[in-house]
């Protein structure tokens, strides 16, 4: 009786490990991905989020999400991926605030076999090739974006109208496609009067519209390479009062942008589509980490709003409203 019950109890323990093991690996199984925006003080990113935290909530990963206050912070970003790195995620999706700031993250993401997709913004491909890493990008194709708003400028506007143009963070490749794909089409039509760059942010349109206004009182025009930089220069048109002069062309169609389109504060944004970044960019890093092949390049589209189609865009957006 002695030796039944003690092999009965040995069963039981045996049993019981294997039950703790088995509950331990499938822990350990659970896909924990990073998700790293720019900054998350923009609509155009929390949109990126929500459609990335729908297709985590779809595929059974967990997403860990952090970023930056500014879309500048290149260190504050970098300690971020490091953090990252360190706490053990199984791959990271990243909109880059600075390639060159990158370098030692990407270093120790190749050292520890962490994959990468880099979304919305390109990682510069000196950097990739400093690092000896292929990183699959998914996002706009900005020049052509900006080119169907340069397009649009020629089809409505006078020849030699005054026109100013409000850049992103210099050395970005997002930056420079924009203001390149727009410039390309308006040069030979418009008269480019001012470029300044305003590092994506609302406060720095403001004050650059400010002083190329008081440096070019008849400006006509205004082509600024997001929605926040677009805001902060339609606060300063109005002001000098010269909405009715000044026309403004967007990029990135965020909420706030599409009801200034609505209403005939903006002339037209160009629409991105950032929860299709998210939501591509979890999906195929969910298959990079199960050692399958995933796309390295997938242009998510980008479409000209003004007030003729801004209601359709509207409602395709509100899926990914907060």
């Amino acid at each position: 009786m002695k030796k039944v019950t003690f092999y009965t109890l040995a069963s039981c323990f045996l049993i019981f490990n294997l039950i703790l093991c088995s509950a331990s690996a499938f822990a350990k199984e659970k896909i924990v991905i990073g998700f790293v925006p720019m900054t998350l003080n923009n609509e155009y990113f929390i949109t990126m989020v929500n459609g990335a935290r729908q297709k985590a909530k779809e595929l059974g990963v967990e997403l860990e999400v952090q970023a930056a206050d500014q879309h500048a912070s290149a260190a504050a970003q970098l300690t971020i991926i490091e953090n990252m790195i360190t706490a053990g995620v199984d791959g990271i999706c990243i909109v880059p605030s600075s390639s060159e700031g990158l370098v030692s993250a990407l270093e120790r993401c190749k050292a520890s076999n962490v994959p990468i997709i880099n979304l919305d913004t390109k990682i510069n491909k000196e950097v990739l090739d400093e690092v000896g890493m292929e990183v699959p990008f998914y996002g706009t194709d900005n020049y052509a974006g900006a080119a169907d708003a340069g397009k649009y400028v020629v089809k409505h506007f006078d020849k030699g109208a005054k026109t100013a143009i409000l850049t992103g963070i210099k050395g970005q490749q997002n930056a420079a496609d924009r203001r390149n794909g727009f410039y390309d089409q308006v040069k030979d039509h418009v008269n480019v009067v001012a470029e300044q760059s305003a590092n994506w942010e609302v406060d720095q349109g403001y004050t650059a519209t400010q002083n190329i206004l008081s440096a070019n009182p008849d400006l006509q025009l205004i082509f600024a390479s997001n929605d926040g930089m677009a805001i902060g220069a339609l606060r300063a048109v109005e002001e000098a009062e010269k909405k009715g002069q000044v026309k403004i062309i967007g990029f990135d169609a965020i909420s706030e942008a599409l009801n200034l389109v609505e209403n005939g504060d903006m002339l037209g944004t160009v629409a991105q589509y950032p929860a299709e970044m998210g939501i591509k960019g979890v999906e195929n890093i969910t298959k990079k980490i199960n050692g399958e092949k995933v796309e390295m390049h997938i242009n998510t589209g980008a479409k000209l709003i003004t007030k003729d189609n801004v209601k359709e865009h509207k409602d395709y957006s509100k899926q990914f409203a907060d």
